[in-house]
């Protein structure tokens, strides 16, 4: 009996610690598979602050720093002109607005949006612009307390 007892104890260790090994493997595998990050948010948007065309427009239409907001978020894959580019990568999506006054009601906001890779910090798409609130976002100024 003592023997049946002592088999059938060996008989678990011996499956929980192949099921623990197995596991692990499978762990490592997909750790290998999948790039880690090497750039976070805020270095994504230094990035897109420090690209020629994004300090152009910036400089021509950005001027008051308390009607700015960022925001970013990983993002997989993204669409230009209708057409997906890369749609299994994942980018930090970057997006810097100005309101161009702070009078009230919903106005137009000045637009900087990019792609920036989260792994080489390559960018591969920016684009400006202007657009009415809006037509944006929610998070914007109309939706929030500044009105």
């Amino acid at each position: 009996m003592m023997r049946q007892v002592f088999a059938n104890v060996t008989g678990v260790i011996i499956l929980i610690s192949v099921i623990i090994a197995v596991s692990a493997c499978i762990d490592l595998t997909e750790l290998q598979g999948e790039p880690q990050i090497k750039v976070n948010a805020s270095q994504a948007i230094e990035i897109v602050k420090q690209d020629p065309v994004a300090v152009e427009y910036m400089s021509e239409n950005f001027s008051r720093p308390e009607w700015r907001g960022n925001k970013t978020a990983l993002v997989q894959g993204f669409e230009t002109n209708n057409s997906a580019l890369q749609e299994d990568e994942t980018y930090w999506k970057v997006e810097m607005m100005e309101r161009n006054c702070a009078c009230s009601g919903i106005k137009s906001l000045y637009v900087v949006e990019s792609y920036v890779s989260p792994y080489t910090g390559e960018i591969a798409n920016l684009t400006t612009g202007e657009v009415l609130e809006s037509n944006y976002e929610k998070e914007t100024c109309a939706s929030t307390a500044c009105h």
